[in-house]
């Protein structure tokens, strides 16, 4: 019986010692294209009195990035170009003004974009700067960690946001799980579960919610090429006149082709 425990325990032991382990870091690639699609739909609901207003915002981007050959500093030009940002809401379709636009620059092993050209007639230079500013690093949404990964381990990333409500700015956070479920042909799939909760102190607000999602990380590409997700938040403000509550829904699809 013991030597039955025994062989049993270092089997247990091997198994855990051989399993193989694997690192995530988003990286861009010199000679490579890289076109992303994000849809995102989102659902507002704020009720006052037994009154419900709801509005609901559909948002598309496309954007293509392209890399050249790499020089002897290990930079290589790359042209990002985004397609039509529509914007569906209350029945009308807009463009965002950063549609069409086109970004030029150098980039660096580290992500680092430094963009030197930016064509679209219609910005101004208030907005240029800004698109500067978001796009000088080319990085993951996903804080991926440094250590290797084996099937079933899990990270955590934590996320503060604000969510209006009736003229208020709700604090919230949203903690993200990340579980490796499997690994083939180089593409990992993460599940994904969110909780979101109020990171404010107070006595007449309550806020509480929940998600899940899948992500496929490409490992021989080193990037994020599947990230679909789903949470919904409820909020309470309580006021002299009564309760306020707030309902929120998001649905995100984000997927990277790489050729």
């Amino acid at each position: 019986m013991k030597k039955s425990i025994l062989i049993y325990i270092l089997f247990i032991s091997l198994n855990s010692y051989c399993q193989e382990s694997y690192n995530f870091e988003c990286v861009i690639h010199p000679e490579k294209t890289y076109s992303l699609e994000m849809n995102i739909l989102s659902i507002n609901e704020t009720t006052i009195d037994n009154e419900t207003k709801k509005s609901e915002s559909i948002t598309n981007v496309k954007r293509v990035t392209t890399t050249d050959k790499a020089n002897q500093e290990g930079l290589f030009p790359a042209t990002m170009k985004f397609g039509n940002i529509k914007v569906i809401g209350d029945g009308k379709e807009a463009l965002n003004p950063v549609s069409n636009t086109i970004l030029k620059g150098l980039l660096a092993k580290d992500n680092k974009f430094k963009i030197d050209t930016i064509i679209n007639p219609n910005l101004d230079l208030q907005t240029k700067n800004a698109l500067k500013s978001v796009f000088k690093e080319l990085k993951s949404d996903i804080d991926f960690p440094k250590k290797s990964l084996k099937i079933g381990d899990s990270f955590e990333h934590k996320i503060p946001t604000n969510i209006p409500l009736n003229g208020e700015q709700i604090k919230v956070l949203i903690t993200k799980t990340f579980t490796l479920k499997s690994v083939t042909k180089n593409i990992a799939e993460f599940t994904l579960t969110e909780k979101i909760t109020l990171n404010m102190p107070s006595e007449n607000i309550t806020a509480s919610g929940e998600g899940n999602g899948i992500v496929e990380f490409n490992i021989a590409e080193n990037q994020i090429v599947k990230d679909i997700s789903h949470f919904t938040i409820n909020l309470n403000l309580a006021t002299q006149n009564g309760n306020i509550k707030g309902f929120v829904k998001s649905d995100s699809e984000k997927i990277t082709l790489i050729e």
